[in-house]
């Protein structure tokens, strides 16, 4: 009888045991989903600004990409992938009566690979930041190439469905080549504002 009591209870205890790493399996595992951005703005500006410079101003813009998420702690998750975004930029020349000053658009072009932290907290929020690169994949544009290193800060809310996938809006603000790899001081920064929506499994 007490063998197999002993017998029993190794079968129990064993059976827990891959039950619990399953489920650490599981949690372990990443989420990969795509995002969408917009509804915000995006300007460019210098660290010290030039007198008789044009002023840009963005008219509207949009960003597409793939994320991976993976878990580090119960709170703490780490994010990579990759983003596209198109911004449209007007330039408006200082007033000089000599020139045309009529305003023209000019065109950004970006690809971004961020690493990022979420930190999660009250079960629906998480605050996210971190670092990206960029590489600016303009042609004939006339804002300074944004190729180089940025930084991105927001809060979001999200819904984590029970079948494994989640959903989340996050309002951001992004700072672009903030560690720009072109050559010359005071190059021109893209400032972008706005909100990501996404859909991850």
């Amino acid at each position: 009888m007490k063998i197999k009591l002993i017998i029993f209870t190794v079968i129990i205890l064993f059976s827990i045991s891959l039950q619990a790493q399953e489920s650490n399996e599981h949690k372990r595992k990443g989420k990969i989903g795509i995002t969408f951005s917009s509804f915000g703005e995006s300007d460019v500006f210098r660290i010290a600004g030039l007198d008789g410079e044009a002023s840009y101003l963005g008219d509207n813009y949009y960003a597409l990409g793939i994320s991976y998420v993976r878990s580090i702690s119960h709170w703490l998750e780490l994010e990579t992938g990759l983003e596209y975004s198109r911004h449209t930029i007007i330039i408006t020349p200082a007033f000089n009566p000599n020139i045309d000053i009529s305003s023209r658009e000019t065109k950004l072009s970006i690809i971004s690979t961020p690493l990022m932290l979420r930190a999660n907290f009250l079960k629906f929020f998480f605050i996210n930041g971190g670092l990206f690169l960029d590489i600016d994949t303009s042609i004939s544009s006339s804002v300074d190439s944004q190729t180089g290193i940025g930084t991105m800060f927001g809060i979001a809310t999200k819904y984590d469905f029970n079948f494994g996938a989640s959903i989340f809006l996050n309002p951001y603000v992004k700072f672009h080549s903030l560690g720009s790899f072109s050559m010359g001081g005071n190059q021109q920064k893209l400032l972008e504002s706005g909100v990501r929506i996404g859909f991850a499994f």
